[in-house]
């Protein structure tokens, strides 16, 4: 067999959808039967982690985006990899030390998609023709192209989480966690809904009901984490992961006939894929019981 037919053959759907179906199931009974204690002395815990985390951030977008631009396999392989190292970065921080499963995989899945919207924001450049909402950073409508530009605001993108950590950090010793949880989730939800409401209001107009999505979830998101984690750092990027989970299923996988609004059509041009992107949805499905589980542990 040829590299491009061997290439052809695992981009097929009956070969994606049964080796990340056996792949999220295999490693999240794995995890289920390891102790429960987690640290800087177990990193093949955190790497399966973060490997199920990037699954789940692989497969929803395999599943919204198929069907407008084919499946890409080296966006599904991307996001594997990122949560990869960054799992592995994380095995070597005594932090983590103590934290749960469930705080682990939402911190690996907050910081996978921390560094891949930083990546498609501020440093990746594509055609934009194809897009209502531009994938890139924009002034207003227009599209910025230089990169010592977008670098800067990246980094002050990067700036504004730190600053939010720092300004929930003058929250009182004292507070009740959960309380703690509720606050630092709907704060962190807010600032990303200001940020949200700029990128894509500027083309589609303000919307209160969209605003308002992130500050519940991600206070839900926080409220969840608190039953696990006192740690402020930990509860806020694990309350954001269960807040981007939590929107993601809601208001795009379940919503009936849910395109995504940054391209211009909102019928994809990859009609197959239109039909067989279900595939993603098992080890999808797979990812959200393992939450479910970690949950509840």
């Amino acid at each position: 067999m040829s590299i491009r037919q061997t290439a052809t053959w695992i981009a097929e759907p009956p070969f994606v959808w049964t080796g990340t179906a056996l792949l999220g199931f295999t490693l999240s009974v794995l995890i289920f039967l390891l102790p429960l204690s987690v640290g800087p002395s177990q990193p093949l815990l955190l790497i399966g982690l973060g490997l199920l985390a990037g699954l789940h951030g692989a497969s929803y977008g395999a599943y919204k985006d198929s069907p407008h631009e084919s499946f890409l396999a080296r966006r599904f392989v991307r996001e594997l990899v990122i949560a990869l190292v960054i799992a592995g970065t994380l095995s070597s921080i005594p932090a983590t030390s103590g934290e749960s499963r469930f705080i682990l995989f939402l911190t690996v899945f907050t910081l996978t998609r921390v560094a891949t919207e930083f990546w498609k924001l501020f440093v990746r450049i594509e055609p934009q023709k194809d897009f209502r909402i531009p994938t890139q950073f924009h002034w207003i409508r227009s599209v910025v192209d230089a990169p010592w530009i977008r670098l800067l605001v990246g980094a002050g993108f990067l700036a504004s989480i730190y600053g939010m950590y720092c300004l929930f950090t003058l929250l009182p010793k004292d507070f009740p966690v959960v309380l703690k949880g509720l606050i630092v989730g709907a704060g962190f939800g807010t600032a990303e809904a200001i940020a949200g409401a700029y990128k894509d209001g500027t083309i589609e107009g303000f919307s209160g009901i969209k605003f308002l999505k992130s500050p519940v979830f991600c206070a839900i998101g926080g409220l969840l984490a608190s039953w696990h984690t006192t740690t402020l750092i930990f509860l806020m990027l694990a309350a954001y992961g269960s807040n981007r989970m939590f929107l993601e299923l809601f208001f795009k996988i379940l919503q009936p006939g849910y395109a995504p609004g940054k391209f211009r059509s909102m019928t994809g041009s990859f009609a197959e894929w239109t039909r067989q992107r279900k595939y993603f949805l098992l080890p999808y499905g797979v990812t959200w019981l393992l939450w479910v589980g970690l949950l509840l542990q």
